[in-house]
């Protein structure tokens, strides 16, 4: 019963990765678009799918939690093969291993993510700024991030050029 437990997690997060994985790869494709609405739907759905992936290993956590006595269990393959009998074993191995390649993969793809947009800001940051002909490197924003006023100190609107 306990390793039919395990394994139907692991399944669930198998799917929930999954889910995740596709959402970044949707993500990938809108960022370097600046298409807001649906980019704003992605990333909605990467953070329920987030919320589900902790929500599947907080019950797993709880579940394991009757059997070993500890509040915070481990969940490495070596702890989790203790509860599984052996003819499940590589059942579980191949699934453990799918949802730690797929993890791997997620933290790639986030990363690369994260660059693409920081890429993206950098350049419309130095827009702004060869467009105003500000000297400041975030003319847009302060520290509160609020709105500044700007000073007509704009390069391309000045009667000399």
């Amino acid at each position: 019963m306990i390793e039919q437990e395990i394994i139907t997690c692991f399944d669930r997060l198998y799917g929930h990765y999954t889910d995740l994985y596709a959402s970044l790869k949707e993500e990938r494709r809108y960022i370097p678009q600046s298409n807001v609405d649906p980019l704003q739907v992605v990333v909605q759905k990467i953070e329920n799918t987030v919320e589900k992936i902790k929500q599947e290993r907080m019950d797993l956590v709880s579940f394991l939690s009757k059997y070993t006595g500890s509040s915070s269990p481990s969940l490495d393959v070596d702890t989790l093969l203790r509860f599984i009998s052996p003819i499940y074993h590589n059942e579980f191995l191949t699934l453990y291993e799918d949802v730690d390649r797929l993890i791997n993969e997620i933290k790639r793809y986030g990363k690369e993510n994260r660059f693409l947009i920081e890429d993206c800001l950098t350049f419309i940051d130095e827009t702004i700024r060869g467009v105003l002909g500000a000297k400041d490197s975030n003319p847009t924003y302060d520290k509160e991030m609020k709105l500044r006023k700007l000073k007509m100190n704009n390069v391309l609107l000045n009667k000399e050029v």
